[in-house]
């Protein structure tokens, strides 16, 4: 509000580009060693009118929640973002930051949102030489999905489980390929052993599971794409599409260019608190 007009969020954004010399952000993150990443996600999500100060990696949710408790609002002069995974956060009820410019990924990680058939397509059609058409069919994308996010909903609602109840040891941070053959297909004999153990261990385990599971319903909607960790489903998609379409290719490579085309209209949440931040600096 200024001067008692309202701006739209259209107009709110279109203010903020304009005011380009000041809009510098920070940006702090989690995850070490990605900045090129993110930069070239916001980039895209601002189609390049914004500028970007500093990407910080915080080498974690401690470190980024550490920077957030230091400098707030503003680092270096400029506004501050703090972008972390939303993990199992909402679901398990732990404590959360409540802040305009502290925001959770609505999904367990940045990764997650790489998951994006036409992007994939893209990209496996320069790999095979061929039409995206005859791609999707080659590779079955659709079948794929559906066989990793119903493995993947049982093993990621036990390691919620153990979480609560072994929170020293390892969970989500397993290795991946621990449950996946070479192929990217789920061995489920590994996926069962592991929620076998794990009840084996916790005499309430039948009562924990069915909390779980309703809190997943219910909170997450049953929505398996915000519970599963993207790490989990790039190793598997990866090995999968190695196989299907007998090609070979780094997993870096490909990250990067579902990065670069994934639909970044699925962080729209993310750009709108962002704009709202800027604009509050000009008023």
């Amino acid at each position: 509000m200024e001067d008692g007009l309202f701006y739209s969020e259209s107009a709110l954004l279109n203010r903020v580009l304009f005011y380009s010399d000041y809009n510098d952000i920070n940006i702090f993150v989690e995850d070490e060693f990605k900045e090129f990443i993110y930069e070239n996600i916001f980039q895209r999500m601002f189609n390049y009118k914004i500028k970007i100060n500093k990407i910080l990696p915080m080498k974690g949710k401690k470190g980024v929640e550490k920077a957030f408790q230091e400098y707030g609002g503003a680092y270096d002069g400029k506004p501050a973002i703090y972008l972390v995974d939303g993990d199992f956060d909402l679901v398990m009820g732990k404590e959360m930051i409540s802040s305009p410019n502290y925001i959770y990924l609505e999904k367990y990680n940045i990764e997650s949102y790489y998951i994006d058939e036409k992007a994939v397509l893209k990209y496996m059609a320069g790999k095979m030489k061929t039409t995206q058409k005859n791609v999707s069919e080659k590779i079955q994308y659709s079948g794929w999905e559906d066989m990793i996010y119903d493995a993947m909903k049982e093993l990621f609602i036990n390691y919620m489980i153990a979480q609560e109840v072994f929170p020293e040891e390892k969970n989500v941070g397993i290795s991946p390929h621990t449950f996946f053959y070479k192929n990217g297909y789920v061995n489920i004999n590994k996926v069962e052993e592991y929620i076998n153990q794990l009840r084996n261990r916790i005499s309430d385990y039948d009562i924990k599971y069915d909390l779980y599971k309703r809190k997943f319903e219910t909170i997450l909607s049953g929505d398996t794409t915000k519970l599963v960790c993207g790490k989990y489903l790039l190793a598997s998609l990866s090995n999968y599409l190695r196989e299907k379409a007998d090609v070979r290719f780094k997993e870096d490579d490909f990250i990067y260019f579902l990065a670069s085309f994934f639909d970044i209209k699925t962080l729209d949440f993310v750009k709108e608190r962002i704009v709202s931040i800027i604009n509050a600096r000009q008023l």
